[in-house]
Parts: C-alpha cells; structure tokens; sequence
C-alpha cells in the first residue's frame, strides 16, 4: 500500500493543499493521502495558532468531496513538539508494509537540510514536492539535487500549476480574499466562527523566506556567519536534546540587526522603550542581540520567547541561562568560520559533550580578552555569566 503524507500547521487548509494532495494522488498512483496537523511548530507561539479544534474541523470540511484524501490525527495526538523524523518512524513501526511518501511545498524543501534528521526522513519515507514555475526554478532546482546527492535519493516531482496561496497571506487578508483562497465549507467555517480577524493574525515567516531576506540584508561574510552559527546550533541542539528546530530558528535570527548603525540601534530602542543600560549606551553595538530579538518578533514574527531570549543574550551572554540560549551563545564562537578565536580546537572537541564547560570556557576566554583591551568594555552581564559558571563548574 502507498501512503501520502501531507503534514503542515493548516492554519487555515487552504484550496492548494487540496490541489497537492489530488495531484500526488494520481501521479504516484497512492492508494491515499492522509493529511497530518502537527499540535505545535517549534518556531511559531502556540497561543497565537488557531485552535487543534477548529484546524480539524476546516480539514474535515475541506476534505469531504474526496475518497482517498483522510484526515489523520497522527501527530495532534502527541501533544507536543513533534519532529516529522519521528512521526515516519512510528508510522513505519506501526505499519512496516505501507510504502510512506512525505509530500513537502516549495518552502519546505528548500530548507529541508535544515531539518531534524533528514536522514531518518528519507530512510522512512520518499519525498515528493511541488517544483515552482517561477522566478525561484533554479535555486530549487539546485536545492532538489542538493538533496539528492547528499542523501543518494531522489525525489518526485508533483506537476501541476502553481498556486500562489499560502496560509500567512489567508490570516493577513480580507475575508473576500480568503473566499478565493479556500473551499466553499472552510470559508463558510472561518466566518461562522469569526476566526482570523485582527486579533487572531500570526504573521510568522516560513524558514526560506527568511533566509531570502537576511541574504539581502546582510553582507556576504555576515550572512554566511548566519548559516554556519545556525547549523551549529541545530547539531548541538540535537547532541543535548534540545529543539533543533528552535535552535536553527534563533541561529539564523541572531544576527539580523547586525547590519544596522550604532545610531539606528540606539534609535530603535528609544522608540520601542527596550531598556539601555549605561555600558550599552557608550557600546552601542552590543545592542545588536536585544533589537535582533525585537526584530524577529516583530518583523519576522518570531513569537516563542526562547527564541527571543536567545537571540538578545547571545552576545554577552548572563547567569543562569537556558540551554538554548547557552547553545546559540557558544555556535556563535566555534562555528567553523570562526578562526581567530583561541583554543577553537578544543572548545569544538567538547561542543557535544559538555555544554556548561563550553559555556564557562569561552566566557573565560572572553573576559580575558576584554580584559586585556579594557576593563571598561567589559558588559556586566558576561562579567555575572563568568563568575556563575565559573563556580557552577568548580562545584560539579
């Protein structure tokens, strides 16, 4: 039996998910497609996605009108973050004579390396995707055999029209926009259930679009610190059973006000009241942590406070901090373009193992540095970060 899967927020299902899983359907010859809610992406505020009730209930709606298109609640029953690695590999444990095919948009496979454990994935799973007929052809053209020479696979191509509609564009608009958007049933559920009005918009931006953005925004040095910083991340993430999707997130947002002038910086916090301190405002540069954070919240539309908090401590760093935060803080200083650091080769011999060392390292190395330069460049916070690992690591 030949099983799709097409997995996503579907918040809403709009009418090219449906269009995807028809054309899946006939073009692999699959006996059906389930399409699988996930409760709660790692990079987006779960009090800001609609509701699992009333996501399910557009999905049922939108799905009716087809035999071989069903609603499944593999992964809302979860209850938590679940990575597609794992979903594939239950779902194959559970049923080891179904042949699985992962059906991905456009936006997802050009950031599918990106993932947790794409290696299971294709070990579980064929992927199939929509290749867009746009501008955007040939960068996911290169994508798609990227994919495929790494992992020695290949993936289907879903040939049909494309269709530009995505569920971002459905929250932000006009109801009389949506109507086009989606089936006849979902919109008559949308407004029945007054869902999507202003106080219900999540702006959040996918992954590639992102990526896109800081690729422009950025110089080219800075941008492929970016990359380095957040696929570091991602691997430590998953050393120290982190979310590595939250890590690659807040890796790749860390820097995206780096770009910005000491003036600008200083004049965003002033026009946001983020606080400033007085060493902040004679290093105005130091800045850059706290207004990423703000603009990842509030252009990028980041909204998990982890994220966030990652972003605006990875600089200086302070006491006590998250795992995540302490992940973001130390890729920052070994990735592997980084060479003028000392000690680079032994602080990436632990960076899987010892997450607290790590951390206490590098803020020694820090501080020592600074030291040598002036005492009065010294941020409060590293100077309270060194002194709690420090005497974390003496107490172990």
């Amino acid at each position: 039996m030949k099983v799709g899967i097409l997995g996503g927020t579907f918040d809403p299902i709009h009418n090219a998910h449906i269009e995807i899983a028809k054309a899946a359907l006939n073009q692999f010859s699959l006996d059906k497609v389930m399409v699988m809610p996930t409760p709660n992406p790692p990079h987006k505020d779960k009090n800001t996605i609609t509701s699992n009730f009333h996501r399910i209930n557009m999905i049922k709606l939108a799905i009716l009108p087809y035999e071989n298109i069903e609603f499944s609640d593999f992964e809302i029953n979860m209850h938590d973050v679940t990575y597609t690695a794992d979903t594939l590999y239950l779902l194959n444990e559970l049923n080891p004579d179904i042949e699985y095919y992962f059906i991905l948009g456009s936006d997802s496979i050009m950031s599918f390396l990106s993932w947790y454990r794409p290696d299971i994935i294709l070990k579980y799973a064929k992927l199939l995707t929509v290749r867009r007929d746009d501008e955007s052809f040939d960068l996911m053209d290169s994508k798609i055999k990227e994919i495929e020479e790494t992992y020695n696979t290949t993936i289907g191509i879903i040939d049909m029209k494309a269709m530009d509609i995505s569920s971002g564009f459905i929250r932000t608009h006009s109801h009389e926009e949506i109507k086009k958007a989606v089936p006849e049933s979902v919109y008559k559920y949308i407004i029945d259930n007054d869902l999507y009005t202003d106080t219900n918009v999540n702006r959040a931006w996918s992954l590639n679009k992102i990526t896109q953005d800081l690729e422009k925004e950025l110089k080219p040095s800075r941008y492929t610190h970016t990359l380095n910083v957040a696929k570091t991340a991602k691997n430590m993430a998953e050393a120290f059973n982190v979310n590595p999707n939250k890590a690659y997130f807040a890796g790749i947002l860390h820097d995206c006000a780096k770009n910005f002038s000491d003036q600008k910086l200083l004049q965003i916090c002033k026009d946001n009241n983020l606080p400033i301190n007085v060493f902040e405002e004679r290093n105005p540069s130091l800045l850059h942590g706290k207004v990423g954070a703000f603009m990842a919240k509030n252009k990028y539309g980041i909204t998990d406070e982890e994220i966030l908090s990652a972003i605006t401590w990875h600089t200086t760093g302070k006491d006590n901090m998250t795992d995540l935060e302490k992940i973001v803080f130390c890729a920052d200083y070994i990735e592997p373009g980084r060479t003028k650091q000392p000690h680079l080769e032994e602080l990436r011999s632990i960076a899987l193992s010892d997450l607290d060392m790590l951390t206490f390292r590098i803020l020694e190395d820090t501080v020592e540095y600074l030291k040598a330069k002036s005492l009065d460049c010294i941020d409060d916070n590293t100077i309270t970060a060194y002194n709690f690992y420090k005497k974390l690591i003496e107490e172990r």
